[in-house]
């Protein structure tokens, strides 16, 4: 910058600082900072918006996660302006002693009535509207992608009306199941067929179980579209994987084999994201965990192929791993499990996550839907590949998680540093887990049922909430979930 420019602008205001000036500030500030940058001037909210588009990957310090509580309902209650169905509330970890909430007007449809299945560390969101239909979305920029319609999921049909619109869905969930899944052998069992009819908001609580950004979306040039990404979907019936990629119309099987398998969490290889081949196609390794422990991966590119069939490049990687919970190899709350990547090449950690039935020290039982669970235990299985294969070994967050962190739920599954590992996160605590909710859902339950969300130190056991969180968990819907803000945009 020129020192005439810079002379022009000490004898001015806040708004004629020159405008290469303010870009060269805002695109290396913090995302907090970023957000209140606009409010000081016309200018510099005009500035904000040339930024936007333009903004490297690597330009912001890194930021703690925020948490995004459920929805409350009292504001707009209280003011009766419906554009607040629109607000999304985000709880920041890193600041003030009790945290900071940030208020973001989101695009329709309204955010108070979306389910959020999946959050990335590139900042975006998966979720399902109030006609179950699945968006990617930014909260922090506003960019909004429409994903392929529930009725193209498998297994999965539309029921219109005269006029066209979906009015419900058929959903058939007759499928093959192997028993090894849970019980480590056996044969496939052939369920019987059975249908369905499902309202259109209800569909995302029998359907979706959880959503993994294998790619991120990119800003293409010169045209500014947004492509490159693909999207895991673990779904029902029996947690079966399915893929959509940038410009699909549909949902692509992923495992050859339905019923086969019943997938609980998967995670992209950070080794091969991102790699592109002589094609310029983004090339990207999934791993894929399923009930029993076991893992699998799959070759995954950006580009659909040219027919709509089953991926048949999977390959094993680590055999069944069980904890000490007796529901571990079952499909159940009692124990929730999560991959990790803890470094390139395969470097894999398998966490368990045990709860209790709040209500299990009293007499009477609530129906499934109102019973309450909290986090009492976790349980690290780590996985370092060798010659001859490797095996799960049972560890305690000392070594593992000294200098880092767990972050768990519907969001994807990660292993972050903390700040005494030197550019970490700070508000992060070494060897702690952070969780939030991740099911069973239902209607009911996530609107009645009090979410388990909290933070336990592996070191002690003891549990506490996020901090700042304890206010905002007055209400329950939508349930909460872990945010990484990110205005990166390729």
């Amino acid at each position: 910058m020129s020192i005439s420019k810079l002379a022009a602008a000490a004898n001015g205001g806040w708004a004629d600082l020159p405008r290469d000036l303010l870009e060269t500030i805002l695109a290396r500030l913090p995302v907090p900072d970023h957000l209140r940058f606009p409010a000081v001037c016309t200018t510099w909210q005009s500035a904000t918006s040339s930024v936007a588009g333009a903004r490297p990957r690597h330009a912001a310090p890194p930021l703690s996660p925020w948490l995004m509580p459920p929805f409350n309902p009292t504001s707009y209650r209280l003011s009766g302006d419906a554009a607040k169905l629109l607000d999304a509330r985000f709880l920041s970890l890193a600041e003030g002693i009790t945290g900071k909430t940030y208020t973001i007007r989101q695009p329709s449809p309204a955010i108070s009535d979306r389910v959020c299945i999946g959050s990335s560390p590139d900042g975006w969101l998966i979720t399902a509207d109030a006609s179950s239909e699945l968006h990617l979305l930014n909260p922090l920029t506003g960019v909004q992608l429409s994903l392929p319609p529930a009725a193209t999921l498998p297994l999965v049909d539309a029921i219109h009306d005269a006029s066209g619109h979906v009015v419900s869905y058929t959903y058939n969930y007759s499928l093959e199941c192997c028993c090894s899944c849970f019980a480590g052998g056996g044969e496939a069992l052939l369920l019987s067929p059975e249908m369905m009819t499902i309202a259109t908001d209800m569909l995302r609580y029998e359907v979706y179980e959880k959503a993994i950004l294998v790619s991120p979306p990119r800003q293409l040039a010169p045209s500014g579209e947004w492509g490159g990404y693909a999207v895991v979907l673990i779904c029902n019936p029996l947690s079966r994987l399915v893929i959509a990629r940038a410009g699909d119309t549909e949902w692509a099987p992923l495992d050859d084999k339905p019923g086969r398998r019943c997938w609980v969490d998967a995670v992209p290889a950070a080794a091969f994201t991102g790699a592109e081949d002589d094609d310029g196609e983004r090339q990207v390794v999934v791993y894929a965990m399923d009930t029993a422990g076991r893992v699998e991966a799959w070759d995954v590119g950006t580009t659909s192929p040219a027919t709509n069939t089953p991926s048949s490049s999977s390959r094993a990687v680590a055999p069944p791993c069980r904890c000490s919970a007796p529901a571990c190899a079952a499909t159940s709350a009692a124990c929730r499990k999560y991959l990790v990547e803890l470094a390139p090449g395969g470097h894999l950690l398998q966490v368990h996550r045990v709860r209790d039935a709040a209500h299990a020290r009293y007499s009477w039982e609530p129906r499934p839907e109102r019973v309450e669970y909290t986090t009492t235990g976790i349980e690290l299985f780590e996985w370092t590949p060798t010659a001859g294969g490797g095996e799960w070994v049972q560890v305690d967050g000392k070594g593992v998680l000294r200098v880092r962190a767990l972050f768990l739920g519907k969001n994807a599954s990660l292993c972050v540093p903390v700040e005494d590992d030197g550019g970490g996160w700070p508000e992060v605590r070494g060897n702690c887990v952070y969780f939030t909710d991740d099911g069973p859902w239902s209607d009911e339950r996530c609107h009645e049922v009090a979410p388990d969300v909290g933070v336990m130190d592996l070191a002690d056991g003891s549990y506490r909430p996020p901090r700042g969180a304890a206010r905002e968990m007055v209400w329950k819907w939508p349930p909460p979930v872990w945010v990484f803000p990110s205005l990166a945009t390729n």
